[in-house]
Formats: structure tokens, sequence, C-alpha cells
């Protein structure tokens, strides 16, 4: 019998198991026809709960199957206005709601568009990955809230990005909100194209939207403004995304192809940037949290020894201070003056090398050097105090340490140019590495 009338014969518990009881394989021949209404369709878009989840229990596969018109049972659900449906489906497989379905659009594009703000919280907290799905034409969420003039769901999806703290949440953050579907435009370029002025002003008050990104025909959110008319209004949010750092198409640089820049020299610079992202690539991070203990051992013991000096400091011109001094180590000056070069150069070092094991990110940048110049600017008065002239000596050390580096910057720059006698003549062992335009090309961004 064909298993798409039997589907029909199924509208409870008891009818299913009797179909089964004729036909144990039936699920199995519902379930290899490439796209079919399932009995868990049926129940889905009825809202017959029970049943439902008693096929979810028997055939879990069903849940992800598309009928002939390219919808899942969630996706019916959802459309049937099916809310208890929708939640009990979810329980039982979060990740549903990313299924693609006709021209890729998932259950939580679905609620966007239709405006269900409650939906889109649980999809969200139940599958926080949703929001990164697009459809076939390159159209996330947030271009369907726009599209579909939900400002509300604007917002539900700006607060909810904004507010993300997992470990790639400020990447993901820039790649949601400057998403370019098909034809180049994100969010924002659409909220323009409709007159969406609300969803316009919103957008240009989250810090990572890039109000210049050019579409497919090399416009910007301010050129469509302005070609939109001369209304008032048009005019006021045209100031407002000028005041935000909006500019026009034709006043930003021509963007370079990824060609074009694969073509020019490499310069020292850029050489320069290359070897230290290997290195730290190629840094476990084992070894970097050895590195790192060692160099705070280090910052730690010079930093105390600027504090204690070993026995204080002899001076030759005060003989009965030293006889007070019975039964204490006493430093020669001249001794200490060397103790205080190699202990400042060893301090300076350490800080530097702490630095550079730095994980990449300005944040960490940052972060550090809150840290670190108070610490250096204590170190300096501590070693002032102890001595006056030690400002003269603390420079010095730290010249040296910079004059150290410099020699290194030197041996990489002879190292680069003699790099470029020995560039090969094809660049066809790049993409047989695995190298491709999309990863230069966020590279270059």
């Amino acid at each position: 019998m064909d298993p798409r009338l039997i589907v029909t014969q199924i509208g409870n518990i008891d009818e299913l198991y009797e179909v089964i009881h004729e036909n144990p394989y039936i699920l199995e021949s519902i379930d290899a026809v490439p796209f079919i209404n399932t009995p868990l369709h049926v129940a889905s878009a009825s809202g017959n709960l029970p049943l439902a989840m008693e096929i979810m229990n028997l055939k879990p596969s069903f849940a992800r199957k598309l009928n002939t018109y390219g919808l899942s049972p969630l996706h019916l659900a959802i459309e049937e206005g099916q809310t208890r449906l929708v939640l009990s489906l979810l329980k039982v497989d979060p990740n549903l709601v990313r299924l693609p379905g006709r021209e890729g659009t998932t259950p939580f594009h679905q609620v966007v568009g239709r405006g269900e703000t409650d939906l889109m919280t649980e999809f969200l907290l139940a599958c926080p990955g949703c929001i990164r799905d697009a459809n076939v034409n390159g159209e996330t969420a947030l271009h369907i809230a726009v599209l579909n003039d939900r400002y509300e769901e604007l917002e539900l999806l700006l607060g909810w990005v904004q507010r993300l703290r997992q470990a790639d949440a400020e990447s993901l953050e820039m790649q949601f909100l400057n998403k370019r579907d098909q034809d180049g435009n994100t969010a924002l370029h659409l909220a323009a194209y409709h007159n969406r002025f609300k969803e316009v002003k919103l957008l240009v008050k989250c810090h990572a939207v890039n109000l210049n990104v050019r579409n497919r025909i090399g416009l910007t959110a301010l050129d469509i403004l302005q070609n939109q008319g001369e209304h008032q209004t048009n005019r006021n949010i045209e100031n407002i995304v000028r005041k935000s750092g909006g500019k026009t198409g034709n006043s930003l640089p021509k963007p370079k192809k990824v060609s074009e820049i694969l073509r020019t020299p490499i310069g020292f610079t850029e050489h320069l940037f290359t070897l230290t992202a290997r290195y730290r690539n190629q840094t476990s991070e084992g070894t970097r949290a050895a590195l790192l203990v060692i160099a705070a051992l280090i910052i730690t013991t010079t930093y105390q020894t600027a504090l204690q000096p070993p026995g204080g400091v002899y001076q030759e011109n005060a003989a009965e201070e030293s006889k007070k001094s019975v039964g204490t180590i006493v430093m020669n000056h001249k001794y200490f003056y060397v103790l205080r070069n190699v202990n400042s150069m060893a301090f300076v070092g350490a800080v530097f090398m702490a630095f550079c094991l730095l994980p990449a990110g300005e944040g960490y940048v940052w972060w550090f050097m809150w840290i670190a110049v108070p610490l250096y600017v204590s170190y300096l008065v501590s070693m002032s105090v102890i001595s006056p002239d030690t400002v003269w000596y603390f420079s010095t050390s730290a010249v040296s340490v910079l004059i150290i580096i410099a020699v290194y910057m030197v041996v990489y720059l002879v190292r680069w140019r003699r790099s470029k006698k020995n560039i090969p003549g094809t660049t066809s062992e790049l993409i047989l590495e695995g190298l491709t335009t999309f990863d230069l090309a966020k590279g270059v961004e």
C-alpha cells in the first residue's frame, strides 16, 4: 500500500500501532521516501501532541524529513500556531530550530518573520547557534526582521547578540551585524532601502555595525539614504548616519581584491607579523603557560630586589653611618650600580617577554598595558628612592633592552631580504594546502 495513503489513516496512537501491527516495516517505508508528509507532519499540523511525541519516540528521523513543500514538522507546527507542540519538539531535539527547509528557511527564521518574540526567545535559549544560520539568499534573522518590518524582533536580536559572553562572542557579533546577503546588502542597507528609519537609528547605535560596507553595486547605507529623496525625515537620518561615521561609497578608498593583494610583494612589516603569528600558533598552550610562569617569577624577583636591595648601599663618605651598621651586610656602590642595571634589564625583559606571550587580541593588550605601566612606574619610583640617580641608570637599562630588540629586528630584516631571492614561481601550492580566498579575505578585513 502507498505509504502516503497510510499516513492519512493515522489519527491517534492506537491507529498508529494498528498500522504497525499490519506492516512492521511501514515507518521504514515512509522514511525511505525522500520528501513525504510523515505521520509526524500530520500530527504537528493538527496539534496532536500525544501522537507527535509517540512518533518522535519511535522514529526521531521523521522530525528532520521535509514534505513535498519543503517543510519539516516543526515548520508546520509554527505555521499552524501549535505553540505547545513546538516547545515539546524543541525539548526533544533543540537543533531542529536550525533545520533548513524551503529556500533554506529555518524554523528560527520563520518565527522571526512571523513576529513571535516569545518563541524567538525560547529558540535562542534552547539553541544559541541558530543565530548564525542564513537562508539560500544569504539572509540571516537580522535581514528577515528588517524585511518584514519587525522592530521588536530586531531589538530582541540586537539585545541577544550584544549580551553574548562566549569565547567568540565579539567576532560573532561583528559577523552577525555585518553579514551580507547575495546582493551584498547588510541589514542596515535593507533598512535604508525600505525606509525603515526606526530600524536604521537602532542599527546605527550598535558600535559593532560597520556603517561603510559597500553592497554589490558599491553603495553604502548613506548612499542609499541620499537616493531616497529630499524628505525631511531622510535628511535627519542622513545626519545621524554621518555623525556616527557613515560615508558615501565615493569618499571611501577603492577596496582591493584578494588576487591583487596576493600579487603585491610582501613588505617587511607584514613579514614580521606573519612570523609572529606563526610563532604564536606553533607554541603549545603548555609551553606558553610555562614561559608565562617563568616571566612572572622574574618580574616578581626583580621587583622585590628593587624594593629591598641586599644589605643597603655602602657610602665611602659616610664612615660614621657605616659604623652604625655593624653586623649587617653593606654593598659597595659600584656593585650596587651593576646589580641595579642587571636587575632593571631583567625586569624590562621579563615584562616584554610576557607581552609577547599574550594571546592575540586587542583586549589582552589593553589589559596588559593597564597593569604593566603602573608596575613599571612603581619600579622606577622604588629605585629612585634608593638612589636619586637611578632614573638615568634605569633609562640606560631600558635602552639596552630596546637595542637588543632592534638587533633582532635587523636580523629578521636580513633574513627577509634573503628569503625574497627564493620566491616560488607559482602559487598553486597554496590552493593545495587549503588556502582559500575566503580565508585570505577574512585576514585582510
